[in-house]
């Protein structure tokens, strides 16, 4: 397991201190979007396995000279000898980006190849060399069995890069993303299905009409790809995810829950600890292992577009952790407890009784309450229809109160089944009645509005 480090972003720590983070994540190895110095430098003598990129700029600079590799080699590999690189990356999913086609899509093998021959020229004929592509170069991804390329790049492009990667010994490196995938066919794909949860709902998304059985969107993607290859006559190449990850906030589908789920879940099922005979691979590949960077180590404040591009991270650029994520493996995900279920309020503990979980005072950042509080409505399960808009306990329209509502009704819910009053620091627990909270006036005027709604711990 990997992990993307992006840098679009204006608060992020040094790379010293990320290296640090890295660390502490015990990530095995790490890929990045360029070659940039200073990250090089940092990562030096740290057992860190390393991908670096070659930018979609210098793509055709690279396919025209075999000066402009050397040169490149000797001033981002040769000038790092004791960073682990081991992979060079040639462009970021540029067979997407239709205003490259006419000038750079052509080019890309040859810079491969340009590439390749520089590093065993120089000395560094074990890095490997690709390219990362987005599942959309497939024009067919179901069902799997009948993946195909797209008819534009298939012959042109895709068949001499498997052929390249084939005589290398070098892996298709796949963007895939299951969200997406989600998002834009929820009548048809089930989120548990994308999130690891188990089988669709929908049976023809788990039977594909070769017999092979899916349990999760991952598989079905990554084996319609296999199946793609195998098309063209290169169905033994190395199949590797150079992104995936599920986004935190912004969207539809996007929370903490669905987040921490996946990227929980994704672990277990690439390190094979899933499954009882605790096999890798996919259906059409048992066995493989199959190396997964997942997107991304940070939130970055400056990724153009919609808010869910800025959401992905693993942590925000503090350094603290967007959720726990245990990426060795080792951590089972836990089942979603029977309290959790709308219906099923339990009262808790009796020593437990007369508690309640409020929101701090003290909280630095707006939004990452929001996202507690987007977490214990979604995934957590909570009871927040009254503080809807236009409900009972909207207003007053403030996020201390909104929080101390949610947080109390996932509380009360999950107590029994192990739930927390954390909130990532944002929450904790009195044994002081909030609606006794006379000198707030705010409190008390809100309480009297949510008292029934909110703090009756026994749920009648």
């Amino acid at each position: 397991i990997g992990i993307n480090y992006g840098r679009v972003a204006d608060n992020l720590p040094p790379p010293a201190r990320v290296v640090e983070l890295l660390q502490s994540l015990k990530i095995r190895s790490v890929k990045i979007y360029d070659a940039n110095p200073d990250v090089l430098k940092a990562l030096q003598s740290t057992n860190l396995r390393v991908a670096i990129m070659v930018t979609n700029q210098e793509i055709e600079q690279m396919a025209a000279s075999s000066n402009f590799s050397d040169q490149w080699v000797q001033q981002n590999v040769a000038a790092y000898p004791a960073t682990k690189i081991e992979t060079a990356i040639v462009g970021n999913e540029i067979l997407s980006d239709l205003s490259l086609r006419q000038t750079v899509w052509s080019k890309l093998v040859p810079a491969m190849e340009n590439l390749h021959s520089s590093l065993q020229r120089l000395g560094h004929g074990k890095i490997k060399v690709t390219t990362s592509l987005a599942i959309d170069c497939l024009k067919v991804s179901f069902p799997p069995s009948d993946g195909v390329f797209r008819d534009d790049i298939s012959d042109a492009i895709i068949q001499p890069m498997l052929k390249f990667l084939e005589t290398t010994q070098s892996p298709f490196f796949i963007n895939v993303y299951p969200y997406f995938a989600w998002l834009d066919d929820q009548q048809t794909i089930s989120l548990d299905y994308a999130l690891f949860r188990g089988p669709s709902s929908n049976a023809s998304q788990a039977e594909d009409p070769s017999g092979m059985h899916y349990d999760n969107l991952l598989d079905a993607q990554l084996d319609a790809l296999v199946v793609a290859m195998t098309k063209l006559g290169y169905g033994g190449v190395q199949v590797s995810i150079s992104e995936t990850g599920w986004p935190s906030r912004g969207s539809v589908g996007a929370s903490l829950a669905n987040a921490a789920d996946y990227n929980r879940r994704l672990v277990l099922r690439i390190l094979g600890k899933n499954r009882k005979n605790k096999n890798h691979g996919t259906p059409r590949r048992p066995g493989r292992l199959i190396d997964t960077y997942i997107f991304a180590l940070f939130n970055e404040d400056q990724k153009p577009g919609a808010a869910t591009e800025r959401n992905w991270g693993l942590l925000y650029p503090n350094g603290s952790k967007v959720y726990d994520i245990d990426l060795t493996g080792k951590t089972p995900v836990p089942a979603l407890p029977q309290a959790a279920i709308p219906g099923n309020f339990s009262t808790g503990n009796s020593s437990r009784q007369g508690q309640w979980c409020v929101a701090k005072a003290d909280y630095v950042s707006t939004a990452d309450v929001q996202d507690a509080i987007d977490y214990a409505c979604g995934g957590g399960k909570a009871d927040c229809a009254a503080i809807q808009p236009g409900q009972a306990c909207y207003l007053p329209n403030l996020v201390r109160l909104h929080a101390s509502y949610a947080f109390n009704s996932y509380w009360q819910k999950m107590k029994r089944s192990g739930g927390t009053c954390a909130f990532n620091g944002f929450a904790k627990l009195t044994s002081v009645d909030p609606s006794k909270f006379r000198s707030f006036s705010l409190f008390l005027w809100f309480l009297f509005q949510c008292s029934r709604f909110a703090f009756d711990t026994n749920y009648r």
